[in-house]
């Protein structure tokens, strides 16, 4: 009965997890960017060889990223364009909550 228990748990701590996280692998390790909309999209991404259109269809993915303050993670030089897109949208985020 323990064991089920335990299981249980874990899972539910895991689903807590993929919820709330986006697991994401760069280039220089893995993090946890916490997600700006709680679902299950995106739970692991391994962004090491993203090209900009890859960002243009993980756009939640890149937002988190930016508001988490990795946006190093972002490292393509030719995406300075969207790495700014990505952060006036971060900033309307903040502004219509405040």
């Amino acid at each position: 009965m323990m064991r089920f228990i335990y299981g249980m748990i874990t899972g539910a701590v895991l689903l807590y997890v993929a919820m709330h996280y986006h697991v994401v692998r760069g280039n220089e390790g893995v993090f946890l960017v916490s997600k700006i909309s709680n679902n299950l999209s995106d739970v692991y991404v391994d962004t090491r060889e993203f090209k900009l259109a890859d960002w243009q269809n993980h756009k939640p993915l890149a937002a988190a990223i930016m508001q988490s303050g990795k946006s190093e993670m972002l490292s393509d030089a030719s995406m300075k364009g969207f790495r700014d897109s990505v952060s006036d949208l971060v900033s309307g985020l903040w502004g219509r909550e405040g």
